[in-house]
């Protein structure tokens, strides 16, 4: 004996549940970044314009209006935290890049309250004894606005100064200080950096001399560079409040 045949009016209700279950499935995002398979009821793949992309995202979040962002580029774990490097956030409908960090970006993403930060970290002297350690140093936020996604993109100014000894202890060593080898050359010029972030105005002028009194080559200079770009940021937005 045969089994009868459903009806098409129930095989429509079905359908539609489990189009429902899978849309309310992808609308139940992390308080925190994590990898999230990518379902049939969000269609999206990443830009080809993304250098070392897959075809699918890394990542996928899904806001509570059903719009989604897709993280796609290079990703590692360590220590249960996962980093992105050389990635892009991007729409999923239409796809289109809102922002690329490139390889000598080092990111981790936190998504809570409808709101995807990536946290630019930068490996600096800022522990106890000049020890390096990461730490945050430009944060971008995707978030909703007006039911569509916004980016704000600005430094954290949580960053821990050093203390008046500290930044004393790095200026003396800059002014005493006649011969260098290379690589305690860039750590100096990094110690020098975060005393000027700490607010000392000579220590800022030290560093923008450095070069002349301490040549720097190669991958050195291009570190040098960086820590350029981010003096210049910082001053360019304290400016912009006052």
């Amino acid at each position: 004996m045969t089994k009868p045949a459903l009806s098409s009016a129930f095989v429509l209700t079905l359908l539609g549940l489990t189009t429902a279950c899978q849309q309310q499935l992808e609308r139940s995002t992390p308080a925190s970044a994590q990898s999230i398979p990518v379902r049939p009821a969000v269609q999206c793949s990443c830009p080809a314009e993304v250098p070392m992309a897959s075809t699918a995202p890394d990542s996928l979040f899904v806001f509570s209006t059903g719009q989604a962002l897709s993280v796609c580029g290079y990703k590692e774990k360590r220590k249960q935290q996962e980093f992105f490097s050389e990635f892009a956030v991007s729409t999923c409908q239409p796809r289109k890049i809102l922002k690329y960090w490139d390889i000598r970006e080092r990111c981790r993403l936190v998504f809570r309250h409808d709101t995807l930060t990536v946290e630019s970290l930068k490996n600096l002297p800022a522990g106890k004894n000049f020890t390096y350690e990461f730490v945050r140093f430009r944060l971008d936020q995707f978030y909703l606005g007006k039911g569509q996604i916004q980016h704000r993109s600005f430094l954290d100014k949580s960053l821990p100064p050093y203390t008046a000894a500290e930044i004393a202890r790095v200026k003396q060593e800059f002014e005493t200080t006649t011969t260098l080898k290379e690589e305690k050359r860039i750590e100096l010029a990094n110690r020098l950096l975060l005393s000027a972030l700490s607010g000392d105005q000579q220590a800022a002028v030290y560093f923008r001399q450095f070069p002349a009194k301490f040549p720097l080559q190669g991958a050195y200079e291009a570190e040098y560079a960086d820590l350029q770009r981010m003096l210049r940021d910082w001053d360019r937005q304290a400016s912009a409040r006052r």
